[in-house]
């Protein structure tokens, strides 16, 4: 087999991890930010250079860029990545996909020995502002996928985030550490679902659009 990297065979039935979610401890997240302004170069590689990223592994390359390493870890570079690169008045959006459990993951290219409080949690802060995020959750290997789904958009009403169900997609806005915290616990909370064997989170966020809504 020429490849057995993340999600390589997933669905051919043949293949020995076919039907189960892997047992590793490593969550990941590809990303790509983009700064809707002629500084956008200066504005993501300024954004990738202060942003801690020694509790995660991480690779950068034309199209995105990933993290990997145990789940509060990965958010928390995720999160200071977008905060760092935040501009007054300037239109990003980042879009993104968390995920634990592929069956065809491998154990490398990740950083799984870290303790203690996330690198750039302290350094974040106090850094707010508002944002509009759109999500999907795929719960994979669950039947009962659609009651998981359910559960997460309670919780972002419980957290005053407005869900809004819309086509493909459930739709919220708040401030952006309260985004942040949400899309981790959203993931922490199918860590911890014994029927979800492997899931993804597909995120789309977005600060200081010009589109105006009625």
């Amino acid at each position: 087999m020429a490849n057995e990297t993340c999600c390589a065979g997933c669905n051919r039935p043949n293949l020995p991890w076919a039907g189960r979610g892997t047992d590793l401890p490593i969550a990941g997240c590809r990303f790509t930010l983009y700064p809707m302004t002629d500084q956008f170069i200066d504005i993501i590689l300024g954004a990738l250079q202060k942003t801690d990223t020694s509790a995660v592994w991480s690779e950068t390359d034309a199209l995105s860029t990933v993290y990997r390493g145990r789940l509060p870890y990965v958010t928390d570079a995720v999160q200071a990545l977008f905060l760092n690169a935040y501009r007054d008045g300037v239109h990003m959006a980042l879009e993104g996909q968390f995920s634990k459990g592929c069956p065809g993951d491998v154990s490398g290219d990740s950083v799984l020995n870290r303790e203690g409080e996330a690198p750039n949690a302290a350094a974040v802060e106090k850094i707010h502002f508002p944002v509009h995020c759109k999500l999907s959750l795929y719960p994979l290997g669950d039947a009962d996928y659609i009651d998981q789904i359910a559960k997460v958009w309670y919780m972002a009403q419980d957290a005053g985030l407005n869900p809004v169900t819309i086509h493909y997609a459930t739709r919220i806005e708040g401030d952006v550490q309260a985004v942040f915290r949400y899309l981790y616990q959203v993931c922490d909370l199918m860590d911890h679902t014994p029927t979800v064997h492997h899931y993804v989170l597909h995120f789309t966020m977005n600060c200081n659009s010009p589109t105006v809504e009625e």
